[in-house]
């Protein structure tokens, strides 16, 4: 190894966990306490994970079944990958998205009721635990929308 690789190996090494901490972290969108407020069966721990395109977090009741989760990625196009995601979807699923208003615009996968939308350089997924009215589910789902992209910058 040449000492200009060993500099740069070692400038790598320190900046590596001050890239990681910008990453955004989904957990700190929400609490126990305000998901609690709005979903039918209360939460009782929180699960934070990795994915391939950024972190999901999932706030999950006694008998660890998920009552909330919570996806955000960073994107380089936000609104091309969005687009293509609806797409996506609606071929897989064989339903049609409904467009929201919420952040720099997003759709509601009527079919597996999730709320997808992007804010800035971030593509947000909002998942609840499926209610006995959709009409109701997704009105939940997008007021937690709005005030998650309150609290994105």
């Amino acid at each position: 190894m040449t000492k200009t690789q060993s500099i740069l190996a070692a400038a790598l090494l320190v900046a590596g966990p001050a890239v990681a901490a910008e990453a955004i972290q989904p957990c700190d969108f929400m609490t126990i306490e305000e998901v609690n407020a709005m979903v039918n069966v209360p939460a009782s721990k929180t699960r934070s994970m990795e994915t391939k395109n950024g972190y999901e977090c999932t706030f999950l009741d006694s008998s660890r079944k998920a009552v909330f989760s919570l996806e955000i990625r960073p994107s380089k196009l936000p609104k091309a990958e969005l687009d293509m995601e609806a797409e996506s979807l609606q071929k897989i699923y064989r339903t049609t998205v409904k467009p929201v208003e919420i952040g720099d615009g997003g759709f509601w996968l009527t079919s597996k009721q999730e709320l997808f939308f992007r804010k800035g350089k971030n593509i947000v997924r909002v998942v609840m635990a499926q209610g006995a009215d959709a009409k109701v589910q997704q009105a939940r789902t997008e007021t937690v929308g709005r005030l998650i992209e309150s609290r994105l910058k």
